[in-house]
């Protein structure tokens, strides 16, 4: 700026308007500073004159920027940013709003000549050896508060010097002290809070005796003796200990040094410290309470067990020693009962008769709660039904004996109403219906069929012994008649008809063991549940293997996204000029039996909510597919390649940049194809548009086909515009085919936007667009999409020639 005289440092720091270009500049610099760094604070002063000459009230030019928490997640809009001084039109510019105490310009008093900016500027000024601006850099020991603010802050500032050594201004950062508080939890010093962290400075040597301190920062129970003693502290040593006495209580510290300067700096004998204060009683009180508490315990422990000890072997031992025998022969003969002898000690053979009651209450305890987990095991609660664990042990048994199963069924029920009631009547009236299902299917079904309780409201029913499927299908058809007769009572004294759906598996005709059977049950049953419900539908494998394979498909899916199981062909994109390759188109080839279109994958990806993941395996497989052909010589070297992307989708931050990593020499070739039919989401576009950069480009795929033409065009601004094949298609013949290309033809070439007709298959098409203008081609006529691109159709080439000749003749005829 002063090389082509924007600025003056004649009058830099005479007024705003003056050094506003420099400001406008430095300020969003400044701004990515305060996001990037723990500060509350950064400032920018503008001064070339010796502040010993300088008069009270003397103004400025100042950028100063305040973030009141920076721990907050950042404003988009910088609505947690304030201007604590800065020109009106740099107000205006960044729209960033003012403090309370804003103005245009920093004033300077009388008196400041320590003030956080004052210090660096003029020993900078005055030091003819002119060091490094750096070394002028120092953190002020006395907090400040701004011209009309009340909030305390600390500062470091270093002058800004240029290369013939003019000191032109300072260039800082600030930390609130409120801010401060919040990262020195003085509390972790001492559980009952009696501790204090101190920021203080200190000119003392180390190595002595005694430190007088100036503390600038404190957090704790210190706060209120240090301003009384105008935040002054002389710290002395004792056997390797520093301490103090404020309010006639000794205080222990421990001073950790900050190292903030370079040894020949001038602030360097500056030396800042952090201390940590702990009351010497408060250090010490807990050790010295355990310690007479354990001396206490252990003494108490040895009189009492010394007693007890004499006691039990001067008159217990022996007849103890024969209970404890006859324990554990009971034990060892496994007796739940054991027997006793007496010894004449009334108080052992009381203990005695208690353990032989106990023994025996514990004996029948335990058979009835054997009893009782046995019963919950294999009973539902509620409903009386067999449990789930004892429904599969019975069956399995009954599956072991097929000349007993003979014909049978499985039939698995939900009921289709459960969920209404508990959420209008409340749970109490969904376990009566519950109950009212059970009764009903108990007192319905055949007798010696087998049936429990699922969990919720599914049932499990086994039929089994029929000579015959018939004779089992009445039984069924007659549970399900007698079924829809049933109701239980809801609070108005209505009777609500219970409702369920129901499949059906055949033994042996669909299976021969359980879980098959259950299986095939359940699918017959979710398909009534999805359509018409309220019915019992026997399994049908047909339908089975169809919803099978769609599942197949699912699974497959996954697989292809966790295996990368995809490749890539790539078709060439040829010059309409000279008929060289220009780029290639990577269109993905799956390789899973289920899934070989690629329209199947994008189908499956929008169902499974799995879009983020196509986009990611995308761009990361077909570069590489890439670039191991360009690697083995099988691609033109200058050759672009064309990815397509999804509209709505774009990469995580550490995805792009993994991506950069792994293919940064393909990038600058990388053309991001946006299909026209899928709904444009502008964030995502701009987001792909910041990752591709300079050296990216957008084409804009199968135009002509999507939701809005040219809103489309504006929105993502592409270097290429594909024209899809339903408009090449025929266009030789067709006359708005021709109106539509000559259009968009006339619409991108002033904006150097290129056209690429996709789709030609006939060598009239090929000629009809090239007669017309179109910058690139692509098609069958041209070339097939290979894993290893194939040269250009002679033919093609020929057209290309002859096109291009006749073009040029016509020029050279003239008008």
């Amino acid at each position: 700026m002063l090389d082509d005289e924007t600025l003056s440092l004649k009058t830099l720091d005479s007024s705003s308007s003056d050094s506003l270009p420099l400001l406008l500049a430095a300020a969003p610099r400044m701004l990515e500073t305060l996001r990037s760094k723990r500060i509350t604070g950064i400032f920018l002063i503008l001064n070339t004159h010796d502040f010993t000459g300088r008069t009270s009230g003397d103004r400025l030019p100042c950028v100063y920027l305040r973030d009141l928490d920076p721990d907050a997640a950042p404003s988009v809009v910088n609505s947690d940013i304030l201007l604590e001084c800065a020109p009106s039109e740099l107000v205006q510019t960044f729209d960033i709003a003012t403090d309370k105490a804003w103005s245009p310009a920093l004033q300077y008093l009388d008196g400041e000549q320590d003030v956080f900016y004052v210090r660096p500027f003029q020993t900078a000024y005055e030091d003819v050896e002119r060091m490094g601006a750096a070394n002028y850099g120092r953190w002020t020991t006395l907090p400040y508060k701004l011209l009309g603010d009340d909030r305390e802050a600390i500062a470091y500032a270093q002058p800004l010097i240029l290369d013939d050594g003019t000191v032109y201004g300072v260039l800082g950062v600030e930390l609130l002290e409120s801010y401060m508080d919040t990262k020195l939890p003085w509390n972790e010093l001492q559980n009952d809070h009696h501790g204090s962290y101190l920021l203080a400075s200190t000119t003392s040597d180390l190595k002595g005796e005694v430190l007088d301190l100036h503390v600038t920062s404190n957090t704790g129970e210190q706060s209120v003796p240090l301003r009384n003693a105008k935040w002054e502290l002389t710290l002395r040593r004792s056997n390797n200990c520093w301490y103090y006495m404020m309010d006639g209580r000794q205080q222990i510290a421990s001073i950790r040094q900050i190292s903030l300067y370079s040894r020949n700096a001038p602030f360097s004998g500056e030396r800042w410290l952090l201390v940590g204060v702990v009351g010497k009683n408060d250090l010490f009180s807990f050790s010295q309470s355990m310690t007479k508490l354990m001396g206490l315990a252990v003494l108490l422990t040895m009189g009492i067990g010394l007693a007890c000890a004499f006691l039990v072997s001067f008159g217990l031992a022996q007849p103890v020693a024969q209970l404890s025998k006859e324990l554990v022969d009971a034990q060892e003969q496994r007796k739940a009962v054991p027997e006793f002898s007496r010894t004449g000690i009334r108080e052992l053979d009381q203990l005695a008769e208690s353990i032989v009651t106990l023994s025996t209450d514990n004996y029948k305890a335990a058979v009835a709660e054997r009893n009782r987990i046995e019963h919950e095991r294999d009973y539902d609660a509620l409903t009386g039904l067999y449990s789930r664990q004892a429904f599969f042990r019975v069956c399995g048994e009954l599956f072991e004996k097929p000349d007993t199963l003979r014909h049978a069924a499985l039939m698995m029920t939900d009921l289709d109403n459960l969920k209404t009631i508990n959420d209008t009547y409340g749970h109490d009236r969904g376990d009566i219906y519950l109950r009212q299902t059970a009764h009903s299917l108990r007192q319905n079904s055949p007798g010696g069929t087998v049936v429990a309780r699922l969990s919720g409201d599914e049932f499990l029913l086994l039929f089994y012994g029929y000579e015959t499927r018939e004779a089992l299908r009445a039984d069924i058809k007659k549970l399900e008649e007698n079924f829809a007769q049933s109701s239980a009572a809801l609070p108005d004294g209505k009777g609500l008809c219970i409702r369920m759906s129901g499949g059906v598996a055949w033994y042996p005709e669909d299976a021969l063991d359980l879980d098959t059977l259950k299986k095939y049950a359940d699918f017959a049953m979710y398909e009534v549940k999805h359509s018409t419900k309220g019915e019992i539908r026997e399994f049908d494998m047909e339908r089975y293997r169809a919803g099978v394979y769609a599942m197949e498909q699912r699974s497959d899916f996954e697989k292809l996204i966790r295996e990368r199981r995809v490749d890539y062909d790539f078709q060439p994109i040829v010059s309409a000029h000279d008929g060289h390759v220009v780029a290639y188109e990577a269109l993905m080839r799956p390789q899973l039996p289920t899934l070989r279109s690629p329209l199947t994958v994008m189908q499956l990806a929008s169902e499974m909510g799995r879009m983020y993941d196509i986009e990611k395996l995308t761009l990361f497989r077909a570069c590489e597919c890439y670039e191991e052909l360009k690697a083995a010589g099988k691609l033109d070297a200058d050759a672009l390649i064309f990815v397509n992307s999804i509209a709505s989708v774009s990469l995580s931050d550490e995805d792009w940049a993994s991506y950069c990593e792994a293919h940064s020499a393909t990038l600058p070739k990388l053309v991001v194809e946006i299909t026209e039919e899928e709904e444009m989401n502008e964030r995502e576009l701009e987001r792909k548009r910041d990752f591709l950069g300079s050296p990216g480009a957008f084409a804009l795929d199968d135009y002509g086909s999507g939701y809005s033409n040219g809103n489309s065009l504006l929105t993502v601004a592409p270097k290429y515009v594909k024209v899809d094949i339903a408009i090449i298609r025929g266009i030789d013949t067709d006359a708005d085919k021709q109106q539509f290309l000559k259009t968009l033809i006339d619409y991108a070439r002033p904006r150097g936007i290129y056209v690429l007709a996709e789709g030609v298959e006939t060598l009239s098409e090929l000629r009809k667009v090239l007669e017309m203008g179109v910058d690139l081609l692509q098609g069958y006529c041209l070339a097939r999409p290979a894993t290893e691109p194939v040269a250009i159709d002679e033919k093609a080439a020929e057209v290309i020639a002859e096109v291009e000749r006749q073009k040029a003749e016509r020029e050279e005829a003239g008008p």
